[in-house]
């Protein structure tokens, strides 16, 4: 659960229209907080809070409690919003923007869990799926495969793979290895006195190294395949 800051940032001390009263654009300590909650989460997420996400960040325990900030900021001018509705027409706060607040996050739509098998029942969410978070530390790389060596592991020539940084690996990783200064993306195992880079490809045959003669070095594990259709 995310806290709230005991006092709202200088940059949100002063209401976003100077030539009106202070009377009417002042925000109470809460809603500052919220405020400031808001833009937070459209600059680092690219998109703002849900109102279940406020609740829960100001221990709200009622959406309408919510709902009465939303419209305040609105009518102060802090906040323009297009409300939405579910299709149990609950009220959303998705439609959230901040004027001159741009996304600093990537996210796309996430509507539901579609079956790969027997059709289950199709049920809208208001979430996204936030690329930032899914694919956002530190020691992540990406490189593009070419060639069709692990098209059994179903990574195509021309795919993108997400690779996490490492210098171990385990029997059965989906690594890319340099060997004697060549990279290459296989599956890792490790014999008795040998290296042996697997390819998913049953028409391909295994780089086999010999540690003690040939220079290998894992330079990460696979952690994701992005493809564009």
């Amino acid at each position: 659960m995310l806290t709230t800051p005991a006092t709202a940032p200088a940059e949100f001390e002063h209401p976003p229209h100077p030539e009106a009263a202070v009377s009417d654009t002042a925000l109470t300590d809460k809603q500052q907080q919220i405020y400031a909650y808001i833009r937070k989460t459209i600059e680092t997420k690219g998109f703002p809070p849900a109102i279940r996400d406020i609740c829960e960040a100001f221990g709200i325990s009622s959406p309408n409690g919510v709902m009465c900030h939303l419209k305040a900021l609105q009518k102060k001018g802090y906040i323009n919003r297009v409300e939405k509705r579910d299709n149990q027409q609950r009220a959303q706060a998705r439609g959230i923007t901040i004027p001159g607040v741009s996304a600093g996050g990537f996210s796309l739509p996430l509507k539901g869990v579609v079956a790969a098998g027997r059709a289950i029942e199709a049920e809208e969410t208001d979430d996204r799926l936030e690329m930032r978070e899914l694919f956002g530390e530190d020691d992540l790389y990406v490189v593009k495969v070419k060639g069709q060596s692990m098209i059994d592991g179903h990574i195509a020539d021309g795919d993108y793979v997400v690779i996490r940084k490492r210098e171990t690996c385990e029997n059965g990783d989906k690594v890319v290895a340099m060997v004697d200064r060549a990279m290459t993306l296989k599956k890792y195992q490790r014999k008795k006195d040998q290296i042996v880079l697997h390819p998913m490809n049953a028409a391909m045959e295994p780089i086999v190294v010999d540690p003690t003669r040939q220079d290998v070095q894992i330079l990460g594990l696979l952690a994701g395949v992005i493809r564009k259709c």
